[in-house]
């Protein structure tokens, strides 16, 4: 076999080896490892994990400015729909509530030495004053949305710090393509490359010209696919109109939207870590001091209308006793209520909905920046890595070439 021939199957196969390989490390270089791995600030450590804070900063702040806010959010929900809810599952609860209420307030048996009419009567009113307390809360939460949420807090803690990891599935799934095509283009053009040197070689015989080929390779390689992932951002013509290219980020926006809103609603803003971040977070406080303050508000409110029936004379601190009893109530049988209450916050909230319409029709220049940072925060090293590795393979094939 002549030796033109040897070193034209050769050497763009290994140039394309090269392209593949170098641009499959600058992928999984940005996944890997989790932990940092190296001896002071010689090392590595997968970007997505290294730069998890930023990451999810600015997902954070994408949410929270461009497609959901803490008012939008609330106004989906029905004060009439929660009363409902809570009520069913409170009324059960109201005879024994007035009767440790009657006990405390005034004298244990209190409660049972009340005729069956005047039980029936307040139990009643009280469950009817149950579920409005229910949809005065809320009234009152939905009134004050910005104070007791913050969506920019509850997008960041769910993608950062132990949650990481959901950094980098959400990453991967909305990148999927972009990567596979770094990855399958760096062998393309490694191969064309590779064409290249084969000319050079049989024309000036120099076996240096290897691996500075293999670093062309790396570098051009590496830094090309990830430019034709974002670039242009519009169908464009090429070669007097014979082709059409479109960024393939740009391109996939309606299909990226759609995975990043199903993601949003399995994982990120779903009805479990709502009611987490309002009762549990650091706004639960304020929260909690909404629910108490409308509470005894509706309880004063409602002792006038059961002055007549009662023996003694109602007093501030009788009140206090009254609405700590009916909130520790609430409070106890919230947990019954929470599968349902789920169930409706996750009908009405329509996180996928809302993220796929809004984030499939953001601007271009905005879109490109849900994946463009991860990019451009170690696009340099990445392309320097490429380099480094090809010029050690184009090493390799002077010496094959020389051998020939």
């Amino acid at each position: 076999m002549p030796n033109w021939l040897i070193l034209f199957i050769t050497v763009p196969s290994v140039t394309a080896i090269i392209g593949w390989i170098t641009n499959l490390a600058a992928v999984k270089m940005m996944f890997h490892p989790a932990k940092f791995i190296g001896i002071g600030p010689a090392g590595w450590q997968g970007i997505i994990y290294k730069q998890g804070h930023k990451f999810a900063t600015g997902v954070a702040d994408m949410v929270s400015e461009n497609l959901i806010t803490p008012e939008e959010l609330a106004s989906r929900f029905s004060s009439k729909d929660l009363e409902e809810i809570i009520g069913k599952h409170m009324d059960p609860e109201v005879p024994a509530t007035c009767e440790e209420i009657a006990d405390a307030l005034i004298a244990e048996g209190t409660w049972d030495n009340l005729p069956d009419n005047v039980k029936d009567m307040i139990v009643g009113q009280v469950k009817m004053q149950t579920r409005t307390i229910s949809g005065e809360v809320f009234e009152t939460v939905q009134g004050n949305a910005t104070d007791v949420l913050d969506i920019h807090k509850l997008v960041y803690d769910q993608l950062s710090g132990e949650n990481v990891e959901r950094l980098a599935r959400l990453t991967k799934r909305i990148g999927k393509k972009e990567f596979k095509f770094i990855e399958y283009y760096g062998g393309i053009f490694g191969f064309v490359i590779g064409l290249g040197q084969v000319a050079a070689w049989q024309i000036m015989q120099t076996w240096w010209l290897m691996p500075i080929a293999g670093v062309a390779v790396g570098l051009v390689t590496n830094w090309l696919a990830i430019q034709m992932i974002f670039r242009p951002q519009e169908p464009t013509k090429y070669l007097f109109g014979l082709i059409t290219y479109q960024g393939l980020f740009a391109k996939r926006q309606k299909d990226i939207a759609r995975d990043y809103g199903e993601v949003a609603e399995a994982e990120i803003l779903t009805p479990k870590v709502l009611i987490e971040t309002l009762s549990e977070g650091e706004k639960a406080e304020e929260m909690t001091n909404m629910i108490v303050g409308t509470v005894t508000e509706r309880i004063r409110g409602e002792v006038g209308k059961f002055k007549a029936m009662l023996p003694i004379e109602i007093t501030d601190e009788m009140l206090v006793k009254a609405q700590a009893i009916v909130t520790r109530r609430l409070i106890e049988r919230a947990p019954a209520a929470m599968p349902e209450l789920e169930v409706y916050l996750a009908d009405k909230m329509q996180v996928r909905h809302t993220v796929e319409d809004k984030l499939g029709t953001m601007p271009k220049d905005d879109f490109e920046g849900v994946l463009r940072g991860i990019f451009e925060e170690d696009e340099l090293t990445l392309i320097l890595v490429g380099g480094v590795l090809g010029g050690a393979v184009g090493f390799l094939q002077g010496i094959l070439v020389t051998s020939i």
